[in-house]
């Protein structure tokens, strides 16, 4: 008889701490999953800037991941970039206003264009992408308080440039906009920015580099 009632007292705590389980990810797995939702991935950010401009057609052509924007495969050749070099930027309820981003650049960056919306950063031969991290992927130009949570930037390799400088480059200036807005670096996951990372992004860049030495 003791033994029966182990047996019942050992199921009916599987089953309360299944149910507690069950319950927990209901109400606290709902909102973790509303807190990435918010976070716009790479096609829903770049496909805007395209189908408006068609600026950036051919300076973003695909990423690796489930988040990537493809090209149509006939328009591919050997020499299309198989990885864009992606960093984030964005600090805890911190917003960005257009005309403050604006003056920044100018401060640090006078090697830069205003594309209408989103800018240019040019480096010792090619030049990376500073765009809104959030859609449509660029500031509205009519508005001097328009703001934004995140900013992104991006290196989209070509063949017969120095793409681990050109890298570098970026990363600096990553590393000095982040400083200059109080903003944290992530990478293209949006997970915090390492060094292991870096170099992890840098042996990328170098073997492209490799692959498509002219």
């Amino acid at each position: 008889m003791m033994l029966n009632e182990i047996i019942v007292l050992i199921f009916g705590i599987i089953i309360a701490v299944t149910i507690l389980l069950m319950l927990r990810k209901i109400f606290f797995g709902s909102r973790a999953n509303l807190k990435i939702n918010k976070k716009v991935n790479s096609r829903e950010l770049f496909e805007p800037l395209e189908n408006d401009s068609n600026i950036l057609k051919d300076e973003i052509s695909s990423f690796e991941d489930t988040e990537a924007l493809e090209e149509p495969q006939d328009k591919l050749s050997p020499e299309t970039p198989d990885k864009l070099f992606v960093i984030n930027l964005e600090g805890e309820d911190k917003t960005i206003a257009y005309k403050h981003l604006i003056s920044v650049l100018e401060e640090y960056s006078s090697n830069y264009s205003n594309e209408g919306g989103w800018f240019r950063i040019f480096s010792d031969d090619h030049f990376f992408s500073l765009v809104n991290g959030l859609n449509p992927g660029r500031f509205d130009t009519s508005k001097e308080d328009d703001e934004t949570t995140a900013l992104t930037l991006i290196l989209s390799p070509v063949s017969g440039t120095n793409t681990i400088s050109n890298f570098n480059q970026m990363v600096t200036f990553a590393e000095l906009l982040a400083s200059k807005l109080d903003l944290n670096l992530y990478d293209s996951e949006r997970n915090p920015l390492t060094q292991q990372m870096i170099d992890h992004y840098s042996h990328q860049a170098e073997d492209f580099d490799l692959r498509n030495f002219a």
